[in-house]
């Protein structure tokens, strides 16, 4: 790091840290897990954050717990209320400080803290499995190395492959795919997003090392407590552009189905909410047909609209924002993909349409609009829905990953 850059990011911690005043005691009696990601988890913004932020406060209870960003040596001032979130349940989130004589103190510091007496590693995501796997091997060779998959990513980009094919992105699919079936077998530990993506990791990996540790969801309202049918209005789609998947729902939306839905409900509204949309996505904004980008809170949406549409046509791995409208009980629209590793059931938890059936996915957005019985049955049914990705039902499997 140049002398100005180490000038200037002086001068920032001293005008704007700590981001967190709140001072975590290490257990001794404790083992010590360190969680590495791309960023401090914006656990608001993607379903990949909330799941890491819901594990993270977890094992806060029975472990020393310690986040590292691996982008960012200077993390911004805008993680401040992720930071606090996660010191709030006990988890001691990485920033350099000055110390009383006046130096700066960064990740070499932090790290050299910790590794004496780290117990496990767990790499959230591909990219800091293949950066760090080699070097907690050689200065922490007493730790577990857990790879934590999120998803298979070569796996969604082949599928999203299938549907547009983009040589930058073919080559990309490459790279993850040898992370994701050989590199993998140097983890201690492999934690897959469902039963499903566990099964096909049992062809690349011994089944020894694979667990089941699923996004973590838990009801936030009772269908008692939330508007009813008559009180409604709308529908939405929820979701951050940086994930291809995304665009192509948002895409298929404007230009397949929900033509097909005013034509029998004209004044039926849609709102598409999520950050990063490209240009070719603001474009689509109308009345009926809104670009709303990153909402802070996208509560009221739970509560006044009849259901959340997910049309995915690739993709792998679990869906947050499926379960997230099932936290509030709110009807739950998508395709085949979208379902996958979900433990829905069409017309009892969710409705489910073909990944290219727009004929079918339009008629389930006018029937969840149109029909109180049918919405109530998803509605009243939403705790069966989202019970698999309860803390309380994945919390041996998580305890075993660590043993």
């Amino acid at each position: 790091m140049g002398i100005k850059r180490k000038i200037k990011n002086y001068i920032h911690i001293k005008k704007h840290y700590p981001l967190s005043n709140k001072m975590i005691v290490p257990d001794p009696n404790k083992k010590n897990i360190l969680i590495l990601d791309s960023q401090i988890p914006t656990f608001d913004k993607d379903s990949a954050s909330n799941r890491l932020t819901e594990i993270a406060k977890f094992l806060a209870k029975y472990y020393n717990v310690y986040l590292m960003d691996w982008r960012k040596s200077i993390p911004t001032v805008d993680s401040k209320k992720y930071i606090h979130n996660l010191n709030n349940h006990n988890v001691t989130v990485y920033a350099p400080f000055i110390n009383k004589f006046g130096i700066m103190k960064g990740k070499k510091h932090f790290l050299g803290q910790l590794i004496p007496k780290l117990d496990f590693v767990w790499c959230h995501r591909p990219e800091l499995f293949e950066y760090y796997l080699d070097f907690f091997r050689k200065n922490a060779p007493q730790a577990k190395i857990i790879y934590d998959m999120v998803d298979i990513h070569y796996l969604r980009m082949e599928r999203g492959l299938e549907i547009k094919y983009d040589k930058q992105r073919a080559k990309e699919v490459e790279h993850y795919k040898y992370i994701e079936t050989e590199l993998c077998k140097k983890a201690d530990k492999i934690a897959v997003i469902s039963d499903k993506e566990k099964e096909f990791m049992r062809s690349f990996v011994d089944e020894s090392k694979l667990f089941t540790v699923s996004n973590v969801h838990n009801l936030k309202v009772k269908p008692e407590e939330m508007p009813s049918f008559e009180e409604r209005k709308d529908i939405f789609f929820i979701g951050t552009f940086l994930h291809d998947p995304n665009v192509d729902a948002v895409e298929i939306l404007y230009n397949k189905i929900m033509p097909l839905v005013w034509q029998k409900k004209p004044d039926l509204k849609i709102t598409i909410i999520g950050s990063e949309a490209p240009e070719s996505i603001q474009k689509m904004n109308s009345e009926k047909f809104e670009i709303a980008g990153y909402v802070e809170d996208v509560t009221s949406f739970y509560k006044n609209c009849y259901a959340s549409v997910s049309p995915l046509r690739f993709g792998a791995g679990v869906k947050g924002k499926i379960g997230q409208a099932l936290e509030y009980t709110l009807p739950v629209l998508t395709t085949e993909i979208g379902a996958e590793g979900m433990f829905l059931e069409d017309g009892v938890t969710a409705l489910i349409a073909g990944n290219d059936d727009y004929q079918k996915f339009a008629d389930n957005i006018i029937a969840i609009s149109s029909d109180k019985e049918l919405w109530n049955r998803l509605h009243n049914n939403s705790e069966k829905g989202i019970f698999p990705f309860s803390i309380e039902a994945q919390k041996e499997e998580i305890f075993k990953l660590l043993s």
